[in-house]
């Protein structure tokens, strides 16, 4: 039964691709190769075939946990959405266990149908921020990459932190063009759930109020110097600094994102995953408030790039090395496109984001083995920045090559 409510899901979900390309012919071929090859990556877990990475330990807590969810509250589990304790996926998850029965299968489906969305979600965003044609490199850079296919078929966070990233910068591009309500709510609404996946990631939130406030703070002090003030705009500044300084003084804090003034919880942040063979040298752990600032670089290299060759121990770790190889390549084209990325507000904004990530996360994982999941969290900003620059494609109808 639980293999039938599985493939009922896929097929579900299949049906909806094919009817959303009939409106979207244009992005008919990514999505359809996005929904095969995270399918197959779940018949593949389903049956045994063998064991893809990342699959057991949290994929099957998380679908343990919705299982109990389901039977211990059924329905009632929409009043336990607000608990801080990243057990999120497994009440969503739930909800659907409650309505149609318990399915390894069908939760993994839910993945699958997040992941081809993100897909699409990836191409609609670069083609605000760019155009249709780069939109298509993106688009089949994302259907394509490995992590993101296989996060987007198992029981985890990562594809549902995708999507609603996805969204909140989605809400971004449109605020920065525009300045509306409901692309602020958007914005605000979306990083906020991420607080309940991981607040590492929620805290793009933070970044983008400050970005606003300093902003607003800018304009207020041009219309100053001609001897005038904006009353809603002064107002508007003081509401945004109110989480920002909440935060700096420690009145308010985001899971998963040690306060700083707690030193001893952030060494142990830092440290905490420094204890088996995909662990980083021993330089790199962090022993002082003062090694925070002179590894953060190096940390922040290990985090993106690493296993390094001289790290290769076992063939897993080589799935790893050629992980890190792409985003090396990510990185490569996003610097030959730097000058076009800073003269947009939008993109000059995704890149400073990517990079607070990535220093977040270099400093608080110990190890390329949780760097590689932790890094695919927004992997698609690195695509959206680079995508101007990727040269070559052959999918396409017309089997040219898409030349940049």
């Amino acid at each position: 039964m639980e293999q039938i409510l599985g493939w009922l899901s896929l097929l579900f979900i299949f049906i909806f691709v094919i009817l959303f390309t009939r409106k979207n012919p244009e992005a008919k071929n990514f999505l359809l190769i996005a929904f095969l090859l995270r399918s197959l990556c779940v018949i593949i877990s389903e049956y045994g075939l063998f064991i893809l990475p990342d699959s057991q330990d949290d994929a099957y807590t998380f679908e343990i946990q919705a299982r109990e969810f389901s039977r211990n509250y059924g329905y009632k589990i929409f009043y336990q959405f607000h608990h801080l304790d990243s057990l999120l996926i497994s009440r969503i998850i739930s909800i659907f266990y409650t309505l149609f029965g318990e399915s390894k299968m069908m939760a993994q489906t839910i993945s699958v149908a997040l992941g081809t969305a993100s897909v699409y979600l990836v191409y609609y965003l670069t083609m605000m921020l760019w155009d249709a044609h780069v939109a298509k490199k993106a688009a089949w850079v994302t259907t394509l990459f490995p992590t993101l296919v296989l996060y987007s078929s198992l029981t985890l966070r990562e594809v549902y932190i995708v999507f609603f990233l996805l969204v909140g910068l989605i809400g971004i591009e449109k605020f920065i063009k525009s300045n509306s309500v409901n692309s602020f709510l958007q914005i605000i609404l979306s990083f906020y759930i991420l607080i309940y996946f991981h607040g590492a990631v929620a805290f793009g939130g933070l970044i983008f109020l400050l970005y606003l406030s300093l902003k607003l703070v800018k304009k207020q002090l041009v219309q100053l110097n001609k001897l005038k003030m904006n009353i809603n705009s002064f107002i508007f500044v003081c509401l945004l600094s109110v989480p920002i300084i909440l935060f700096l003084i420690d009145r308010f804090n985001i899971p998963y994102l040690p306060s700083v003034y707690d030193l001893t919880f952030v060494l142990f942040e830092a440290n905490i995953s420094n204890t088996n063979t995909t662990s980083y040298p021993d330089w790199l752990k962090i022993n002082s408030f003062i090694d925070l600032f002179i590894k953060m670089i190096p940390r922040f290299l290990y985090f993106l790039y690493s296993p390094f060759i001289w790290n290769i121990k076992s063939l897993y770790h080589v799935v790893g090395l050629l992980d890190g190889i792409l985003y090396f390549i990510m990185t490569i084209y996003i610097i030959k496109n730097w000058h076009s990325i800073w003269a947009n507000p939008a993109s000059r904004f995704f890149l400073v984001l990517f990079i607070v990530y990535a220093i977040i996360h270099g400093l608080g994982v110990g190890n390329f083995g949780t760097g590689i999941r932790h890094r695919s969290k927004f992997v698609v900003i690195l695509i959206i920045l680079a995508a101007p620059k990727i040269h070559k494609f052959i999918f396409s109808n017309n089997k040219k090559l898409y030349k940049n």
